[in-house]
């Protein structure tokens, strides 16, 4: 009777164990709260002060609200490729065209529109820095203009000696810019020839410089310590990481190297940690000095890698279409499989909500688990 009894309570304790394993197995899987499409392949995916969702597709815009319906699509005229937008804080999102700005207001009717001729096969490029101006990087020379448009100045020559001189830098290249408020940033240089990453003040003086060497790629961010961080791709099976002091003399505080020319852009955290991918692997350097914190393998990585500040939790795409998750101690925790490629980074909200757009037109909402698994 007793063993009887021992056995019913073991088996009634092993229901109740799994019931609970099972209600919080799912209460900590991801959960698509809504998908939003037929919003155009989107290069990028910002949220403005306004809290409306910005997707830039081709030669137009379009704005999606919280509960993923479109509210709007904008066409975009500044002509040829299109580059990242960036927002001034007051109600614009400014788009570059390969020598142009133009102005979009967040309720998508049309604002000013920027255009220099000559300089049409630029990659396209924007950035705000010192003085709270937007600064256009072309290989003619950096302009420098106010949040209406006002031309301030232009520095015509990215080489030491008379910034006002007029003559131009045949086949010069601009790989990538970045500012804050104590300097813009410029990779720029010649194909077989090299390249340097420049720091100008807003008065458009060269600050500092640093020689790249030959190399194919670079990306720049600005973390929140002031520093400026860098991906570079050589063009041989090579890539490094790089760390500046905005106003240092140009020598790099720390750097890695790694075996890899694919390395993403870097994405810096205000806790400590710099993440970026390079092949099937995300790793994360610590900001102080360099070292690796940790990597994990990953498969097919597309995207660049996004943090959730709240929970440290870091997202991205794959180019199978999945979503990634990977916890703060490195760990590959789970991947949700989506309707087409996430070429564009994830943008963390909040709660443990998610937003991502894919390649196929869509923007999914996401509950994550990464408050409910507290890690």
């Amino acid at each position: 009777m007793c063993r009887k009894l021992l056995v019913s309570f073991l088996t009634v304790f092993f229901l109740l164990a799994m019931s609970t394993c099972t209600e919080a197995y799912e209460k900590t899987s991801p959960e698509i709260v809504w998908q939003g499409t037929r919003l155009g392949k989107a290069t990028d995916l910002i949220q403005g002060p306004n809290g409306l969702f910005y997707l830039p597709s081709g030669n137009k815009v379009a704005a999606v609200d919280d509960q993923g319906q479109k509210l709007w699509e904008a066409a975009l005229s500044t002509g040829g490729k299109k580059g990242l937008p960036v927002f001034d804080g007051r109600g614009s999102i400014f788009f570059p065209g390969s020598a142009s700005i133009q102005e979009v207001k967040l309720n998508g009717s049309n604002g000013w529109h920027f255009n220099v001729y000559g300089d049409k096969n630029n990659s396209p490029m924007i950035t705000f820095g010192p003085g709270n101006l937007l600064y256009l990087p072309l290989p003619s020379g950096l302009y420098a203009l106010d949040a209406k448009g006002h031309y301030q100045w232009l520095r015509q020559q990215y080489e030491s000696g008379n910034a006002n001189c007029t003559k131009i830098a045949d086949k010069r290249e601009i790989l990538a810019c970045a500012g804050n408020s104590q300097a813009v940033f410029v990779v720029t240089g010649k194909k077989g020839q090299g390249h340097s990453l420049l720091a100008l003040s807003g008065e458009g003086k060269i600050l500092w410089r640093h020689w790249l060497g030959d190399i194919k790629t670079a990306n720049l961010a600005v973390g929140c310590d002031g520093w400026l961080y860098a991906t570079v791709n050589h063009r041989l099976s090579k890539g490094m990481v790089y760390a500046f002091n905005s106003v240092g003399d140009g020598s790099p505080q720390w750097s890695y190297s790694i075996k890899d020319n694919n390395l993403t852009a870097p994405t810096p955290s205000r806790h400590g940690l710099l993440y970026f991918c390079a092949g099937n692997e995300l790793f994360a350097l610590d900001l102080a000095d360099g070292s690796q914190v940790w990597s994990v393998l990953t498969n097919k990585t597309l995207s660049c890698p996004a943090v959730d500040e709240d929970t440290l939790w870091v997202y991205l795409g794959t180019a199978d279409s999945r979503l990634l998750a990977v916890t703060p101690q490195g760990r590959l925790d789970w991947n949700l499989t989506l309707d087409g490629k996430v070429t564009a980074r994830p943008l963390p909200g909040s709660d443990g909500t998610l937003y991502v757009a894919t390649d196929k037109g869509s923007l999914y909402k996401i509950k994550t688990c990464a408050f409910a698994r507290g890690e």
